[in-house]
């Protein structure tokens, strides 16, 4: 995003639904122009969801708005006002708030399992604001830092929501991490990871075998939390918070790590399948397959 970094500057500093607006008429401009970069994408949206050439193509050029508003969201973190990042919170809803009331209430241990789809963090924010103001949040990270995105984390806790990034690369911040979960801490772990993560489990995703990092079943049960897996949804009028199938696990063992596996998975392909242009994770697909797969996609 480099290339549109004056563009998204100026127009982080509007409401949250004029920014997402302006964004769509300038990615429809670009449209009509011929001028959308291409991903490179296309093909393995093909090859993966077996779609047609002008359907992954559709897809692939949606990806780039979704790029837009994810840049601008961080940047509106940083520039808006506190009174205009509340009310930029009100375009965000979670239809599952009673779910989310009755696990606060429990006072257990709390993992949320997001995928890489849409904006996170003012969402995040919400949910911590509306049923975990007395607790914090952290986001682990297993290896890359983004600065900008630590500090916009920053600005909301100086906003009065605690959240930070942890990174787990280090083992004794994992350790670290268990402990914060049993003392409240709520824990969010990425779950659409490839297997170099750690904890590689092989599983069909849409009829193709894959590796997929599973931490989660581990962190869950060293933490005996219960697992929340959920994705957002970002559109030209806000954001949504869909929640899946929560799940808790106890157990070791190839079964369990099966059954902890499957879930997974089935909320990994159920939330791309309903909006696949908001996975960021298209370009980077080729790390969850194999050698022989991957010549297969190519």
């Amino acid at each position: 995003m480099v290339e549109y970094e004056t563009l998204l500057s100026d127009v982080s500093q509007l409401p949250l639904k004029a920014r997402r607006r302006t964004l769509r008429l300038f990615w429809k401009a670009l449209q009509i122009t011929g001028n959308l970069p291409a991903s490179g994408v296309a093909d393995m949206l093909k090859y993966v969801l077996h779609l047609s050439t002008a359907e992954a193509t559709r897809i692939e050029e949606e990806t780039l708005y979704q790029d837009l508003i994810v840049s601008a969201e961080w940047i509106a973190i940083m520039k808006r006002d506190r009174k205009g990042l509340e009310k930029d919170v009100r375009a965000i809803s979670i239809p599952e708030q009673d779910l989310l009331k009755e696990v606060s209430r429990s006072g257990k241990p709390l993992i949320f399992a997001p995928l890489h789809m849409g904006c996170f963090a003012l969402p995040f924010a919400k949910i911590m604001f509306d049923h975990f103001s007395d607790r914090r949040m952290l986001i682990l990270r297993a290896r890359e830092d983004r600065p900008a995105e630590t500090m916009a984390m920053q600005r909301i806790s100086e906003m009065g929501v605690d959240m930070r990034f942890l990174n787990i690369h280090h083992k004794q911040n994992y350790f670290d991490a268990v402990q914060f979960a049993k003392e409240g801490a709520v824990i969010v772990m990425f779950i659409d990871l490839p297997g170099s993560y750690g904890g590689a489990v092989r599983v069909d995703f849409f009829d193709k075998p894959i590796r997929l990092a599973m931490g989660i079943g581990s962190l869950a049960r060293l933490t005996g939390a219960a697992v929340i897996p959920l994705y957002v949804h970002s559109s030209v009028s806000g954001d949504v918070v869909n929640i899946g199938r929560v799940f808790e696990t106890y157990e070791k063992g190839p079964d369990e790590k099966a059954r902890v596996a499957s879930i997974v998975r089935r909320h990994i392909e159920d939330s791309i399948r309903f909006s696949p242009e908001q996975w960021h994770m298209w370009p980077r697909f080729h790390e969850y397959l194999d050698m022989g797969q991957g010549e297969e996609a190519a």
